[in-house]
């Protein structure tokens, strides 16, 4: 053995050498499958990752898609576009984008309805004002878009301009024709004042005057500003023509702020259906009682008792009459009216006899009556009225004279 101790000694050198190789080479392969197997699970890893995360994006598309406030059946399509967002991230943004625009509808909404109050439902631009579907909203502003832009406003400028010239000289046409009979109202005071101091009663009213004045309507003064306006300016109003002044913007706005005011007024007073002669003036009066005057008063009350006034309302009413009799009497000849006059009863027995006398001089024949018995001779007729059993009215001549 000890003879071949150097060839053992090699081979056992030769075989550590060959072991150590081999464990090299091992420990490279190993490292080398090592690697490959931790790559391997690595991208098992990721692509388990991707597939979960498919599998979110399909779950929440599928969310997405069963709620319709996000997404009605009509928004399905077929067509694909290209990206490389992520399902989820899309939806994400389609909801964002959604959010948005739901916001964004109702804040156009809001505008638009707030634009639309200012509007009635007969407003001068057919604008409606039922809307209820998001279509009848955009179709609204489309058709508000196109307004403004083909500047419609100029043209309904140019014919409200002709409407509210022709409303302003219709006003001023029958306001002149209501105040046109000022001088015949004139005319037919004087002729009552006249006939009093002609005929006078034979009384305790020695005197009965009246007096037109300018009228205190409201209504009645600013129609006949809105009149003489119009007749100043009965060129230079609504569109241009010939005789159109360089004031004719200023004479516009004027114009409508007139017809403004006359509608407030119309608002302010909605029982008001009509405007009548008596509103063109005010009728003043004053009475001579006696001693008592009252002033240029108008309304005949206060003068003394409620008898005195009452006279002097019949008395007015009795000249007034006349007035108008003697008008018809040029054309027919002289007649006689009968009158028929209440409450004689507050009246003085002497103030009854005096206002008899006072209609029947101008042959004006009082009926009265009273539940008070007054001198007989003072009428003609006298008459006694009474109620049967079944209401019925009796009449039964009591006196006549003749």
């Amino acid at each position: 053995m000890f003879d071949h101790e150097p060839d053992l000694r090699a081979e056992k050198k030769s075989n550590e050498q060959h072991l150590t190789d081999l464990s090299e080479k091992y420990a490279l392969r190993k490292k080398r499958l090592s690697d490959q197997c931790e790559d391997t699970t690595n991208k098992m890893r990721t692509r388990c990752g991707e597939r979960d995360a498919l599998k979110k994006d399909m779950d929440v598309l599928e969310n997405f898609r069963k709620d319709e406030n996000f997404s009605p059946p009509e928004s399905y399509t077929s067509r694909e576009l290209a990206t490389k967002k992520t399902c989820g991230v899309i939806v994400d943004e389609l909801k964002s984008l959604i959010i948005s625009l739901k916001t964004d509808t109702d804040n156009f909404k809001k505008s638009v309805n707030l634009f639309n109050s200012n509007f009635t439902a007969r407003n001068t631009f057919s604008f409606p004002q039922a809307l209820a579907s998001d279509s009848d909203y955009m179709d609204f502003a489309s058709n508000l878009c196109e307004f403004i832009d083909n500047n419609k406003i100029a043209e309904y400028q140019n014919r409200i301009s002709e409407r509210y010239v022709n409303i302003l000289r219709r006003i001023s046409k029958e306001t002149g024709e209501l105040t046109r009979s000022e001088s015949l109202i004139h005319k037919t005071i004087k002729d009552i004042n006249e006939d009093f101091i002609k005929r006078n009663f034979a009384g305790v009213i020695r005197s009965i005057e009246l007096r037109p004045l300018q009228s205190n309507d409201k209504l009645m003064l600013l129609l006949l500003e809105m009149k003489k306006f119009n007749d100043e300016n009965a060129f230079n109003m609504g569109a241009v023509d010939l005789f159109s002044q360089d004031s004719r913007v200023d004479v516009n706005l004027h114009a409508v702020k007139y017809l403004n005011a006359f509608s407030k007024l119309l608002k302010d007073e909605p029982s008001r259906n009509n405007l009548v002669v008596s509103d063109s003036f005010n009728l003043q009066f004053r009475v001579m009682e006696n001693d008592n005057d009252t002033g240029w008063v108008e309304k005949i009350a206060n003068v003394g008792s409620d008898g005195t006034d009452i006279l002097v309302k019949a008395m007015v009413n009795i000249m007034l009459i006349n007035v108008f009799k003697e008008k018809a009497s040029r054309k027919f000849g002289d007649f006689k009216v009968h009158c028929m006059m209440d409450e004689i009863g507050k009246l003085h027995p002497n103030n009854v006899k005096g206002i008899l006398d006072f209609a029947n001089c101008r042959n004006i024949l009082l009926i009265n009556s009273s539940p008070t018995t007054y001198n007989v001779e003072d009428y003609k007729y006298t008459y006694l009225l009474s109620k049967d059993a079944k209401s019925h009215t009796r009449i039964v001549p009591l006196l006549t004279r003749k």
